[in-house]
């Protein structure tokens, strides 16, 4: 069996591997194609697929190139492929594993010793600090020289992924400095486009980057497929795998009339996706992803519309599973047989609604006309909805399409947690999960959580420490 044949088994394993030992990161992996590039120092991905130097692989134990593949899946779904804009692609590729590296290791994954990580900072406040470093103040914890650029964009002036990321937590801090063995790979000073993939098709002529399943057109792992021409120099300071921009999606029908621009609104939706889908079967398994889910949930809380968090949820919360009786097809080329994923639907799905008077109707009226959009799209057999204040005022089971257009609002009174579940309890109503509409204004929730997972759809502010959920998950929908 030659390098590369080799290499390619040896990623596969480990992706395969990841899906057992951490779901959460292994089902991301799972849906990026493998493809040798050895261009790349390490590993490395720009979203649509995962790059590894085979001679990197080959000299490299198993634990290492798994924590690389989660360390560039993470940062995919923390949006650092799509983020970057005009600032320095090596200082941002340092940002970008100084903010990844503590929560890896919180997860249980093998880092270089001198993998140096910060806490609690967005990958632009890392940027920033970086470039403060670079300029010779000596702080503590300073990268080092090489952190990459004249530091000329060092403030992301450009504004774009300049939204701020509070989410982006990580990290130890108490590790040494990164950047004494990085390589030199020009450090940001060649203006083509750095550690980005913009501007050309950076998963090279196979298609990877058109539209549908990112890992169906591109080819199976084993297969030597060149780089493109435009492929950026590689950067990977501290040896821990690459996030390269996300490349522009090229001609879906293949002719050569030039890339289209990336859509990055479709990119991080689709990420967003993957990454609630990745929760959820990380949480199935009994391998909660912890911080990590709190991570990316505040991530991506205040970028989204709160329609599009609702959808995921529901999505998520179908019966999505990976099973083995039909194969992945992607990597059967290379004999390689890994799980592919199905999804059953949602059986019974329970709404309930908070009527008291804290929450107009103008708001129960938006949220009843999303919930009969996300139903009609879903299709669940059927759907109980129980208004209720301190008391169950009203309570229906419908079947699928059977939804009234409009809800007649029964209650007005003030709010009590607790009546809605004990109604479904008493109904022996177990539904796959559970959305409940209020504006989080009541501290009196039922001793134990329900056996099922509880979404808490909050008209309101984010709510005071008293007032937080107890248990299930919470998105903030109110503007």
């Amino acid at each position: 069996m030659g390098m590369h044949d080799e290499s390619a088994r040896r990623v596969s394993d480990c992706v395969g591997a990841l899906l057992t030992e951490q779901p959460f990161f292994g089902s991301l992996a799972l849906r990026l194609p493998l493809r040798p590039d050895p261009t790349r120092e390490t590993l490395a991905s720009d979203g649509r697929e995962l790059r590894y130097s085979p001679a990197w692989v080959a000299r490299t134990d198993g634990d290492r190139i798994k924590a690389a593949v989660a360390r560039v899946v993470f940062a995919c779904a923390l949006k650092h492929h799509t983020r970057r804009g005009e600032r320095d692609p090596g200082r941002w590729q340092r940002a970008s594993q100084l903010v990844t590296h503590g929560e890896l290791r919180r997860a249980g994954f093998v880092l270089p010793a001198d993998a140096e990580a910060w806490e609690d900072l967005s990958v632009e406040d890392a940027y920033e600090r970086l470039a403060g470093d670079a300029s010779g103040s000596g702080d503590e914890g300073a990268p080092g020289d090489d952190a990459s650029g004249s530091g000329s964009d060092a403030g992301g002036s450009d504004g774009s992924g300049s939204s701020g990321d509070p989410g982006d937590a990580s990290g130890s801090g108490d590790e040494g400095t990164p950047g004494d063995d990085a390589p030199d790979s020009g450090d940001g000073s060649d203006d083509s486009g750095g550690a980005s993939g913009s501007g050309s098709d950076a998963g090279g002529s196979d298609g990877a980057g058109s539209s549908g399943d990112p890992g169906d057109a591109a080819g199976s792992p084993g297969q030597d497929a060149p780089p493109g021409d435009g492929d950026p120099p590689s950067h990977d300071p501290a040896g821990t795998g690459e996030v390269m921009d996300a490349p522009a999606r090229g001609e879906e029908d293949g002719a050569s009339s030039g890339d289209t621009p990336l859509d990055v609104a479709a990119e991080e939706q689709a990420w967003d996706e993957a990454m609630h889908q990745a929760v959820s079967l990380a949480k199935t398994q009994g391998n909660r992803p912890g911080r990590i889910e709190e991570t990316l949930h505040d991530a991506h809380r205040s970028r989204l519309d709160w329609r599009v968090l609702l959808r995921q949820y529901l999505v998520s919360a179908s019966r999505d599973d990976y099973r083995w009786s039909v194969p992945n097809r992607r990597f059967i080329d290379a004999g390689l047989y890994l799980p592919s994923m199905h999804c059953e639907g949602i059986d019974t799905l329970a709404v309930l609604i908070d009527t008291s008077d804290s929450l107009d109707t103008a708001t129960l009226a938006t949220f009843w006309t999303e919930l009969r959009a996300v139903a009609e799209a879903l299709r669940p057999h059927t759907l109980a909805v129980v208004q209720v204040d301190t008391e169950v005022q009203d309570a229906a089971v419908y079947r699928f399409g059977d939804l009234p257009e409009e809800l007649v609002v029964k209650g007005r009174g003030g709010t009590d947690f607790r009546p809605g579940f004990a109604w479904l309890d008493r109904e022996g109503i177990t539904p796959r999960c559970c959305l409940y509409l209020t504006d989080m204004e009541c501290d009196r929730y039922p001793e134990a959580p329900p056996p099922y997972p509880v979404l808490w759809c909050n008209w309101g502010p984010v709510p005071p420490e008293h007032l937080r959920e107890p248990w299930g998950e919470r998105i903030d929908l109110a503007p």
